[in-house]
């Protein structure tokens, strides 16, 4: 049966969504991105001195809508822009107001389209990124905080630079954000919610989007320690992160922190042709640099995004669920003031994120410790292959951290061992891999130094000294007002 409707070819486009969208499953946030498209294209025919009513719609009017798109939008956004109103015009196409849909027929082709926005990094590569951040932050560049965040969170730009101090959870060890529909609407939203007050329209609603929500992600314990000094003298209220030159994350600024890692680590060169005749509009960088600025990226380069990348592929490969992973890139989505409930109702994905998170940043610890005291490199590529092991007995006990710790050292040293009887000549140099330790009950654990709320420190056990990146010898975190720049 033919479904009646009060849409005739002369009606608006608006007039036209209104009645569309209530044949329509759609989700709160669906509702208003398509309505935001529906009034850019009336807009955009009001300009081309067209009245905006489906007959002016045919597929020259829609090339030439293309091609203005094009100089605006993203490929991907104009494919959400276009499939707006070619859902639209189909339904009234099939309910035999319109003839024909000029939008099913318009194809939008990215010619230049990259495989990826950036490259994940392998085990190697990211312990690189890590104790780069520790070597920039003590010359001076205030790179560790974000670096480390971005690291072990994989959240997006946005997320990061919505993060205050009052984010950092020391009663749930984590980074808590709540949105703010008031705060955290983006620009385009808020001047929608202007054209629809004007227009008498009420279809306004204080839902976030899908990068606009609730979230709580887990840290492990160096980093919460890290972040509870950093914090100690700023208030509740200031920017959690900050760029190279002091100022709140913004825009570009993780890009720029992550070039310098990249710099720093040989993986991009930044270099500055001088010429006596040069354009003093192309002077970039510090005042008198004057001249082109070149810059020459190796296939290590990565972005911000590739460490949400890398995050997400070391821990399927180290067995953390698909589930867990979804949580901890926000492809979930949850009610407003459920922060609390889904911490609860989600405990278990908290747990393996947790786990995932504390064995990747001992290991890199213990890697730094052992480089650093002991000139002791770790095959971190052979130990990867036990992760899987190691992330399955974590799961099991949470102290399990410190047997895993206890291995590598002696691993490290055994490799030592057999490096320098082999050089002097000693047959005793049978080829050896790493391998996970067993998980010990825990009464086993505890008779072995292992108790399972008070572990006792690793140095004390084994004799080591603290690290230099140890809070006892605390890195320079400065104060956002007391930014140190660096070379």
């Amino acid at each position: 049966m033919m479904k009646k409707t009060t849409i005739t070819p002369e009606s608006t486009l608006l007039e036209g969504f209104n009645e569309f969208e209530k044949s329509q499953p759609w989700s709160k946030n669906t509702r208003r991105s398509y309505r935001k498209n529906v009034i850019n294209l009336s807009d955009y025919m009001l300009k081309q001195g067209l009245e905006p009513v489906f007959r002016n719609i045919d597929y020259e009017f829609v090339k030439k809508w293309e091609n203005d798109q094009r100089k605006r939008y993203s490929p991907v956004s104009i494919k959400q822009h276009k499939g707006t109103m070619q859902s639209m015009l189909s339904y009234y196409n099939q309910l035999g107001v319109i003839t024909g849909n000029p939008f099913s027929a318009l194809k939008v082709v990215n010619a230049n389209k990259p495989k990826h926005h950036s490259r994940a990094l392998n085990i190697v590569e990211l312990y690189q990124v890590y104790k780069a951040a520790f070597e920039l932050q003590e010359n001076g560049v205030n790179v560790l905080i974000p670096v480390l965040v971005d690291m072990f969170t994989a959240l997006r730009v946005t997320s990061l630079e919505k993060l205050t101090v009052r984010s950092v959870s020391t009663t749930m060890n984590g980074l808590v954000y709540e949105f703010d529909p008031k705060k955290d609407r983006v620009k385009e939203d808020k001047l929608l919610d202007q054209y629809l007050e004007e227009e008498g329209d009420n279809h306004t609603d204080n839902s976030p989007n899908s990068k606009n929500k609730d979230f709580f992600i887990p840290l492990p314990p160096k980093l919460m320690q890290l972040l509870i000094k950093y914090t100690e003298h700023m208030k509740p209220e200031d920017a959690l992160l900050y760029g190279l030159r002091g100022k709140p994350l913004v825009n570009k600024q993780m890009n720029y922190i992550i070039n310098k890692v990249c710099e720093h680590l040989g993986w991009m060169k930044v270099e500055y042709e001088n010429s006596e005749n040069a354009d003093h509009n192309n002077v970039k960088g510090k005042k008198g640099r004057i001249g082109t600025k070149t810059v020459h990226k190796t296939e290590k380069h990565f972005t911000p995004h590739g460490l949400r990348y890398t995050l997400s592929t070391l821990f399927h490969e180290m067995g953390v669920s698909d589930d867990a992973i979804r949580f901890l890139l926000g492809h979930s989505r949850y009610e407003l003031g459920a922060l609390q409930h889904y911490i609860l109702s989600d405990a278990k994905y908290i747990k393996e994120i947790r786990a995932a998170q504390v064995i990747i940043e001992t290991l890199f610890e213990t890697a730094m410790e052992l480089e650093s005291n002991y000139n002791i490199t770790l095959n971190l590529e052979e130990i990867y292959d036990e992760i899987p092991n190691v992330f399955r007995n974590q799961l099991k006990n949470k102290n399990y951290i410190n047997l895993f710790k206890e291995h590598l050292v002696k691993y490290a040293f055994t490799a030592l061992q057999q490096k320098i009887l082999k050089e002097s000549g000693n047959n005793y140099s049978d080829y050896f891999t790493f391998k996970a330790p067993e998980l010990y009950n825990q009464i086993a654990m505890a008779q072995q130094g292992y108790f399972p709320h008070a572990p006792m420190p690793y140095q004390q056990t084994h004799g080591m000294n603290p690290m230099p990146y140890d809070l006892t010898h605390l890195v320079p975190l400065y104060p956002p007002t007391h930014i140190h720049m660096g070379k």
